[in-house]
């Protein structure tokens, strides 16, 4: 007979491991054997017998333990999982079969340990080499060349007196006891007439005094040319091979097949709709594969064409073709002996009903030398699909919420098949409240700014299976107070009882009120004290007419505002300034004493609160630069922790004696997100080269305050005129 040889090591290990039990615990402190037998080839040694062990092996062979040296019996029995014995010295033998004089597949193990010392309180582990004690003569048919001439045909083995047939298809082999000759004799049935016919088969050398543990494999064929003979009988080969019990054991002892998976907990396989996932009952079999039955029930309407409850035969062509074609699956060979169930192509193709789950199963029993799976009443043969919603969400950036326009970071797949959902995800939004919703891409742009600001959106793979809506709320546009420049305050702030000694300090806001914009003048009319000349105490920010639009416009000029002196070159470095119109507040540090001030410094608070980002900044402009000046625009967006968001800035030196428009933009990345605005901080300044850099010129200075005041002597440089401040949403 025919044997898979790594199936047969397996069932092996499961013979001869039979004498274990992982209740070792149980034997702790007493005296005796642990006792392993072994193929004397495979050398395979378990301290723990297999699940698959059936009772049929494990009782054929006995165990006989005598006092060495001795035919006096310790034990003698069924092989155990342990033997209690006295201290001492012991000769085992172990026995399977009942070594016949011949016999179909009756094979005869022996294996034995002499001498093996046993210990008190201590259960030595012991291993016992067993083989093959008999000898085994098959025959092998070439069908094809006999059925030309015989309907029917088999071989007589006779060893001594006794015979056995083998016929063309048992697969058995003759069993006999080493050393025995034997003789073997063909019958067989002429085609057309039925004549028996009968021949002895020549003597052979390997058919006389067969050796322990030796195969010998006769194939028969059809010698055509003495077919006239009416016999034609011919050995085509004749070969000898040496056996190991895993080579051996008969079919009606093997294990019954078994249903093992790695995939499966406790039977049942759980994944999203579109995952990828591994899924394979593997089919435990200790020879080839006889049938197999499958039943597979789903609420999966797609599998709708196979019959609920049906069990489909892999015997039947039309059965096996209909799982194949429905399930995608491909089917092992009635035969085969390696196999398995993948139903890893099929878990991507099960659904759940509109998001809610969905459950399959597939039921399968296996026949396998001569067994069904199904015999272990145990044993579950069920397996259970469970098809899940996937699960994604959308993943949002409030940052990403403007005035014209929102978009969607991305979708975040949790569970399913990534590459599938997200090339069929399809995002959709509404304006809030709204049933309809309208299908589009990450980005939602509006040609204008919608009236309404609340919107939701949402990420759908299919009907029943969308993210929960992420509320979604825009930006609304707003201007800068005052950014037309056309309320003003001012008020004097010193008189020393000369004209030119009177000092104004002038605001952008009306009637002393706190207001958006501020300007460093608090800085530049410092010096008030009662003892000190302050010619050169001068408004850096006034108001004129001549505006762009409306009455007024704001004008910066450059001053070298010095300590109260009246000699240019007393005018401090330090206090060489640019005229600056800015949101914000001013903190002047002055210190010292009125007449002497100590480290006069200004710093800008930029505590403006704006909520809305713009994407640029446009405003009006005259510009009359002293010498080679330059002026600039710092335009800032600053988040709630004070961090800057996104700046721009713009500087020009263009002599600009008409109104010129002039905007500045903030370039924000496409991709990238930006924080809600906080706070707004916009400074234009007459000139960037302050201290010992700045150009200045001493003159008298005109400024209209209810009517035109003059202002003689000042040191003053650049004049910037500003008026019409925009912001822009263009996002």
């Amino acid at each position: 007979m025919k044997w898979i040889s790594y199936l047969c090591l397996l069932v092996l290990c499961m013979v001869l491991t039979g004498c274990q039990s992982d209740e070792e615990t149980t034997l702790s402190g007493k005296t005796g054997l642990l006792v392993t037998l072994t193929d004397e080839e495979n050398k395979a040694y378990s301290r723990t017998a297999p699940s698959g062990l059936e009772d049929p092996v494990m009782e054929k062979f006995q165990l006989k333990v005598v006092y060495s040296g001795t035919d006096k019996s310790a034990y003698k029995g069924s092989c155990k999982e342990s033997v209690l014995l006295l201290e001492g010295l012991y000769d085992l033998t172990a026995t399977y079969g009942d070594n016949p004089v011949i016999a179909l597949d009756a094979p005869y193990y022996t294996g034995s340990l002499a001498g093996q010392e046993v210990i008190k309180g201590q259960m030595i582990p012991i291993s016992i080499p067993c083989s093959v004690a008999n000898s085994l003569l098959s025959v092998i048919y070439n069908k094809e060349s006999l059925n030309k001439m015989y309907e029917s045909y088999y071989v007589t083995v006779s060893a001594g007196s006794e015979s056995v047939d083998l016929d063309a298809d048992s697969g058995k082999s003759a069993y006999f006891r080493a050393g025995s000759s034997v003789k073997l004799v063909f019958h067989g049935r002429l085609s057309g007439t039925g004549k028996e016919v009968v021949h002895d088969i020549p003597e052979q050398e390997q058919f006389a005094n067969i050796p322990v543990k030796t195969h010998v494999k006769v194939t028969l064929g059809l010698d055509e040319s003495s077919v006239t003979s009416g016999v034609g009988i011919s050995i085509e080969k004749l070969e000898t091979e040496t056996v190991s019990i895993s080579e051996t054991i008969p079919v009606e002892y093997l294990p019954k097949p078994k249903l093992e998976t790695d995939d499966f907990v406790n039977n049942t396989l759980s994944f999203a709709e579109t995952e990828k996932k591994q899924a394979v009952i593997r089919l435990k079999l200790s020879s080839a594969l006889q049938e197999l039955k499958l039943k597979f029930n789903s609420a999966d309407a797609k599998f709708a064409g196979l019959e609920q409850g049906r069990e489909y035969l892999l015997s039947n062509a039309e059965d096996k073709s209909v799982i194949e074609t429905a399930l995608g699956i491909t089917l092992p060979e009635i035969g085969a002996t390696e196999c398995c169930l993948d139903f890893t192509s099929l878990i991507p193709q099960l659904m759940t009903d509109r998001g809610a789950t969905v459950v399959s199963t597939v039921e399968v029993d296996v026949k396998a030398n001569n067994r069904w799976a199904s015999e272990d009443a145990a044993a579950n043969r069920v397996y259970t699909l469970t098809c899940n919603k996937p699960e994604f969400y959308l993943v949002t950036n409030p940052g990403n919420f403007w005035c014209k326009e929102f978009s969607v970071d991305s979708c975040d797949i949790r569970t399913g098949d990534v590459e599938t959902l997200s090339k069929r995800i399809q995002y959709q939004y509404r304006k809030k409240g709204d049933e309809q919703w309208i299908d589009c891409d990450r980005l939602v742009k509006f040609d204008d700014y919608p009236a309404d600001k609340q919107y939701q959106v949402r990420a759908v793979y299919r009907e029943g299976i969308e993210t929960e809506p992420i509320d979604v709320e825009l930006e609304t546009p707003q201007q800068l107070p005052n950014s037309g420049m056309e309320e003003w305050y001012y008020q004097k702030v010193h008189s020393s009882g000369w004209v030119s000694d009177n000092i104004y300090s002038i605001y952008p806001w009306t009637n002393g009120g706190d207001s958006f914009w501020d300007s460093n003048n608090d800085f530049t009319t410092r010096n008030r004290g009662t003892f000190a000349k302050i010619y050169n105490s001068f408004p850096a920010m006034s108001f004129v007419k001549n505006a762009h639009s409306g009455t007024w416009a704001a004008e910066l000029r450059s001053t070298g505002n010095g300590r109260g002196n009246t000699l240019p070159s007393n005018v401090l470095e330090m206090n060489r300034v640019a005229g600056e119109l800015f949101t914000g507040t001013i903190q002047v540090n002055t210190g010292g004493t009125d007449a002497i001030p100590i480290g006069d410094q200004y710093t800008i608070d930029k505590n403006r609160g704006f909520n809305v980002r713009p994407t640029a900044l446009s405003f009006w402009y005259k510009y009359v630069p002293y010498g080679s000046d330059t002026y600039r625009v710092l335009v800032q967006l600053i988040d709630v922790e004070g961090n800057v968001i996104i700046e721009n800035s713009y500087e020009s030196s263009d002599i600009k004696n008409d109104w010129t428009k002039s905007v500045v933009r903030l370039n924000y990345e496409n991709g990238k997100s930006y924080a809600k605005c906080a706070k707004i901080f916009i400074c234009f300044s007459s000139t960037i080269n302050t201290g010992e850099n700045m150009s200045y010129q001493k003159g008298s200075y005109t400024i209209w305050l209810d009517k035109e005041t003059n202002f003689e002597p000042v040191w003053y440089g650049s004049i910037l005129t500003i008026d019409d401040i925009s912001l822009i949403f263009d996002r």
